[in-house]
């Protein structure tokens, strides 16, 4: 047992200690004597109070094993040490926590004791404050283990609760890690590699020597037509590699280049690019979704499949594949973000697509790019290449852990932004942010309010977007906010990445999606370093237990995920119905379906289609044909060919298949504010339909009363029985929508007029997109209708796609408002 003592103002306090606990509570008063200061009287406090006599006291100090003095009252403190010397009584001085002390706990100070308001404390008593501040703020257990880990790091509890309270934000405290930059294999002179004379003079303008993961690629074969799955880093060189290779091999008579990105804007970057090739004598054309919607005089674009470079997005290439037309003699495939085949939506349209593609241009050389593959060495086998994996990023980066709140994240972010414009990098260039949001009005309230910021989102029309991408290329814009939706297609040379949430829509991203987003950070040449800032909400959550503080920790704790995709029942029929339009016997069929990545059984497939009438034997019927060719879904084929033989409209039928949601509550602040309740943004969910039937809505103002009751009028008609959750308040708005087109409204005309009718306002590119979209409905729909012999609505549906692309304009082939 050891005692610990401490002079008070006018008693000394004695607590034995065992275990580190107090056993109980001694108050020792003394007297000044002839022979010095001695014993006086001596309290004790266990479960009841008394006094015991003065000499218990020199007793209990005796006994001790050690006795350890703490710093008190000086004077007080002094006369006590008089006393145990006149006893010969041995003592040390010691630090121990006061935060412990009052709690009758007994804890000495040593190197791991921590800073706090002018004192030191035990590291348990530090973080049980940051842990109370932490539950205060909503914070999870990851968050507190990180702040502690903060804690462990800095031994300065004042810090962390600054850092809380966003007082002071420190990067030596908000940063999370650093992805170092590695030092780089050994490079190649444009000179050191066996490329045609002309191609090394065109490259030798842009560069000197190959990047790193460039000359790894031909170290690994590239220009001995080797395919390769190229993973590395955003902004490390990958798309140049298939650009190498595919000039090479044209220039050497082996056959076109085909470069393929998931996104239109990508591709008309791309475009532009590959657009330098023809001072070699070299065409290029591109082949995406191009908009049907006439809108006037478009921009023309070479879009010939004759070309010698043919840009495309995925789906254009293929709807050349499933439609039976021919690509000619393919030299070179370039497939970029090739980690798309684990888009829940699209990737199994890419993974078939590259399959038609091995299977028509054996001979190519195909080289597959990403920045993020969890499982390089499993996916470039089941591709059929070798594996190029470059993990050394050019340029470090930093991640940085905020925990924020609504009230302060829009001044933390405008911080962050004017201190990251104010930094010129050693190749002087501006330092500017990327601002990940998962909303498009987020996108312009927050652009609103940091100066030198502008919105950018898929809602835009094509030269919006262009502008944007060209003011920030030249310094001229902070920083641009867009949506998580549209990162993969943001190519802007930030220095640094801001994420307002962590949520696309309101899904949490995934580990894949959060890695290529915050890989936008810093470009070689460009920056020293890449720096990323996650503002966390503690508290926030969407779907699911997990609040945004608990994921941002585990998405940057996380490796990238693997590649390994296995689609649903009906993309994989979709996919062997497309196989079936390129392959002519079995055995072929078998090939396609075995380098088709994600599917399962054939003949179980097979038989499926047959059930349907769209495969007859292995080959498309007439309507599979026409199915597959219109990237109709076999459930989709069934859903159109039901609404015919139910007489249906076209138009109905095509808003069957999908209907326009991207409509938002223009008054949806206000309204929350008024009835105390939140309102979602957008139209089409629970709380607008339920607030029209509420007696709130008496509470809002009049002109918003009579904006909710028309549309309750116009759109909420129908008798279901889960009305208005039944899907019919989406099919009568679209109905509407398309109506309004085929009346020669434009789309900004349409906006206006549902604004103006309804309160409800969307963006001109979505609507364009949409519109675009049903007109391919149309075509298909004409096309089965003629098949199965109802020439009649055929017409209709031709006559119908007319309207609403529009009579007047230019070559519908040549319009730049593209889809997405």
């Amino acid at each position: 047992m050891n005692v610990l003592a401490q002079a008070g103002k006018s008693r000394i306090l004695l607590l034995p200690i065992k275990d580190d606990r107090v056993v109980f509570e001694g108050y020792l008063r003394i007297k000044d004597t002839p022979h010095g200061p001695r014993p006086y009287k001596f309290l004790v406090k266990k479960d009841t109070e008394r006094y015991l006599p003065p000499d218990d006291s020199v007793r209990l100090l005796r006994k001790a094993n050690g006795i350890f003095v703490v710093d008190g009252e000086e004077a007080l403190e002094q006369r006590f040490v008089e006393l145990l010397n006149a006893y010969q009584l041995k003592h040390r001085r010691v630090s121990v926590c006061q935060h412990c002390l009052g709690r009758r706990r007994v804890k000495l100070l040593g190197e791991d004791s921590v800073s706090y308001r002018g004192t030191r404390i035990c590291y348990r008593c530090a973080v049980d404050e940051i842990n109370r501040e932490a539950e205060f703020r909503g914070i999870g257990r990851a968050g507190r283990r990180h702040l502690a880990g903060i804690l462990a790091r800095r031994r300065d509890l004042d810090e962390v609760m600054d850092l809380l309270n966003l007082q002071r934000i420190d990067p030596d405290l908000t940063r999370y890690d650093i992805v170092p930059a590695s030092e780089e294999v050994a490079s190649l002179s444009l000179d050191e590699i066996e490329i045609p004379i002309e191609l090394r003079e065109h490259l030798k303008r842009r560069l000197s020597k190959l990047l790193p993961v460039q000359a790894m690629a031909v170290r690994k074969g590239l220009l001995e037509g080797k395919s390769l799955l190229v993973v590395s880093a955003t902004a490390t060189g990958k798309s140049l590699i298939g650009e190498i290779a595919g000039i090479k091999n044209l220039i050497e008579g082996r056959g076109k280049l085909l470069f393929l990105v998931p996104l239109v804007a990508l591709a008309n970057q791309k475009f532009e690019q590959l657009s330098a090739y023809s001072e070699l004598g070299f065409r290029t054309s591109i082949k995406v979704g191009v908009s049907r919607i006439r809108l006037g005089r478009g921009f023309s674009l070479p879009t010939d499949l004759d070309a010698d470079i043919i840009v495309g997005t995925y789906e254009g290439i293929d709807q050349v594949l499933r439609s039976g037309r021919n690509l000619g003699k393919i030299g070179t495939v370039v497939i970029d973000e090739v980690h798309m085949l684990e888009d829940p939506d699209r990737g199994h349209r890419l993974a078939g697509m590259i399959a038609r593609l091995r299977f028509v241009a054996p001979r190519a050389q195909f080289i597959y790019l990403s920045a993020t593959v969890g499982n390089p060495a499993a996916l470039s086998k089941r591709l059929g290449a070798e594996l190029v994996e470059y993990e050394i990023r050019p340029v470090p980066i930093e991640r940085h852990l905020i925990f924020t709140s609504p009230a302060d994240k829009l001044h933390l972010i405008r911080r962050l932004v004017g201190s990251g414009a104010s930094v010129r990098s050693s190749t002087g260039y501006k330092g500017q942010t990327i601002i990940f949001t998962n909303s498009r009005k987020k996108c312009f309230s927050i652009a609103q309010s940091i100066p030198g910021a502008i919105a950018y989102h898929a809602g835009l029309q094509y030269h919006e977007r262009k502008r944007i991408e060209e003011l920030f290329a030249q310094g001229k814009i902070n920083a641009v906010v867009t949506t998580s939706a549209l990162a993969a297609g943001v190519d802007f040379p930030a220095s640094q990445v801001i994420f307002e949430t962590l949520a696309m829509g309101i899904e949490w991203l995934t580990v894949h999606e959060f890695n290529q987003m915050l890989g936008r950070a810093g470009r070689p040449g460009y920056h020293d370093r890449g720096l990323v800032y996650i503002l966390a909400e503690p508290g926030r959550r969407y779907n699911g237990l997990e609040s945004e503080d608990e994921v941002a920790l585990r998405l940057l704790s996380s490796s990238v995920e693997d590649v390994s995709p296995q689609y649903e029942e009906e993309q994989q029929l979709e996919e062997v119905l497309a196989n079936t339009t390129v392959a002519r016997s079995m055995d072929e069929l078998k090939e396609l379906h075995k380098i088709t990545i994600g599917m399962d059984d054939l003949n179980r497939s097979l038989e499926k289609l047959r059930e349907r009438n769209l495969v007859r034997d292995i080959s498309p019927t007439r309507l599979g044909r026409v199915v597959a060719a219109h990237f109709l879904s076999p459930e989709q084929a069934d859903l159109v060919i039901r609404g015919i033989n139910a007489g249906k409209s076209p138009t109905e039928i095509a808003v069957d298949l999908e209907q326009f949601d991207a409509l938002f509550l223009r008054a949806a602040d206000q309204i929350s504010f008024k009835i105390r309740m939140p309102v979602a943004q957008r139209v089409f969910q629970g709380s607008f339909f339920d607030l029209i039937s509420s007696p709130d809505l008496l509470k809002l103002d009049r002109r918003i009363q009579e904006e909710c009751l028309r549309f309750a009028r116009d759109f909420m008609r129908c008798t279901c029985r889960e009305a208005p959750y039944c899907g019919c308040v989406e099919r009568s708005v679209s109905m509407r929508i398309l109506e309004m087109r085929s009346q020669g409204m434009d789309p900004k005309g349409i906006l206006y007029a549902l604004s103006d009718d309804y309160g409800i306002y969307g963006y001109e590119g979505d609507l364009i997109n949409y519109l675009d979209q049903i007109v391919r409905y149309l075509e298909a729909i004409e096309a089965i209708s003629r098949v199965l012999g109802k020439m009649e609505v055929a017409e209709e549906a031709a006559r119908s796609k007319r309207g609403i692309e529009g009579v007047d304009g230019g070559s519908d082939a040549n319009m730049l408002d593209t889809l997405g």
